[in-house]
């Protein structure tokens, strides 16, 4: 079974005034944030885009990168029902799980995703939704008449999640009426099949209006903060090295306390300095039980540490390491870090530099590593 995912974003914008799926939000346009959350995923085969068809040349440029290549690009229909169904005849197969997203939800995130996915694994049907925490009041002429029981009332929020053969069933029921049902679960529902609740409890704004793009704007433009760290090792003779979680076979060890890995170490403290969780000492002192400690046992202890709505969106390291050379083995130590870290090999650049003989860092007597980490809140 692979996993699918239909961005709903061919609205009109008759109520928000214009496209607002291809306003801009820090340069990049409103449906492509939630491209990015499914892609960073690394667990869609396919992503379809339902777009009008005024915009399918705007849309195909801004997404002429390499990364795009499994996102196809669907014509929506007169309504978001009918969007839905021309991007799901798209889907051959019959044993596909379908993510249902809409486009004005920029916030939505990897981490989110993930959940949902692990959640609706043995589900027909599942969306996230928010239970209603505020008052509720039946209004009638402007006047209040009553307060509405909320406690089974809930939000309802995309992605939604359906076996595809649920889809292909309520499609050949109700297909001629579907333009009549708000979302595909109520469509599910009318048809009789259980749609299970999966709690978001996540921000995960609908762009309707100028003001919520506003507030949209102001989150992802501000929740943004950055994390340094800095390594460094003495070196001696031995049988390799650790770099990234990676042993390189070399005629050096790195001398320390722990596995003496630099790199993961820059990590770790960039992560608490971006977090303001103090540094690597503080959490890891050199006691016996950290003897000889896998580096990446650290790193994993910090990353239990970073709250739930809280990201990594990118890390900058340079290694400054003489011999051996770097360049063999970036792709290697991105891939064990990328896996580690729950985020994708494009998110890690990893650079090698050397001393150029200079003194302070000689060719056989030390190495270190400096690590710039970006890291997302979403609120």
């Amino acid at each position: 079974m692979e996993n699918v995912a239909i961005i709903v974003g061919a609205g009109s914008g008759e109520r928000f005034g214009s496209y607002k799926q291809v306003e801009i939000i820090n340069n990049k346009p409103v449906y492509q944030y939630s491209i990015d959350a499914f892609l960073d995923t690394k667990s869609f085969s396919k992503i379809i885009i339902a777009i009008p068809k005024k915009l399918i040349n705007v849309v195909a440029e801004q997404l002429a990168e390499d990364k795009y290549k499994n996102v196809i690009l669907c014509e929506g229909g007169v309504s978001r029902s009918q969007s839905v169904y021309n991007a799901f005849s798209m889907i051959s197969g019959h044993q596909n799980k379908i993510f249902i997203h809409d486009a004005a939800r920029p916030m939505i995130n990897k981490k989110t995703i993930l959940n949902l996915i692990e959640f609706s694994k043995k589900e027909d049907a599942v969306i996230l939704a928010k239970k209603i925490t505020e008052t509720v009041k039946s209004v009638k002429s402007n006047i209040s008449n009553f307060t509405v029981d909320r406690t089974n009332l809930w939000i309802s929020e995309t992605p939604q999640v359906f076996n595809q053969e649920v889809l292909e069933k309520v499609y050949d029921k109700k297909l001629d009426t579907i333009h009549e049902y708000s979302d595909e679960a109520a469509l599910a529902e009318d048809c009789g099949y259980d749609v299970i609740i999966f709690e978001n409890k996540n921000l995960n704004i609908k762009i309707t209006t100028k003001e919520d793009l506003s507030e949209i704007t102001k989150r992802i433009d501000s929740d943004n903060f950055f994390g340094l760290g800095i390594d460094f090792h003495s070196l001696d003779k031995g049988d390799g090295i650790i770099v990234g979680g990676c042993k390189i076979k070399c005629d050096l060890k790195s001398v320390a306390h722990s596995d003496g890995d630099v790199l993961t170490h820059a990590i770790i403290d960039a992560l608490c300095g971006a977090l303001n969780l103090g540094d690597i000492g503080e959490h890891f002192p050199n006691t016996k039980q950290n003897k000889n400690i896998s580096s990446i046992k650290l790193l994993e202890k910090i990353i239990s540490m970073i709250p739930r709505n809280i990201n990594i969106v990118n890390i900058d390291a340079t290694i400054v390491l003489n011999e051996p050379k770097i360049s063999n083995y970036k792709s290697k130590i991105a891939s064990k870090l990328a896996t580690v870290l729950n985020i994708s090999t494009n998110q890690i650049s990893i650079k090698g530099s050397t001393t150029n003989r200079l003194n302070f860092i000689d060719m056989k007597n030390g190495w270190g590593a400096e690590v710039i980490i970006s890291l997302k809140k979403w609120n």
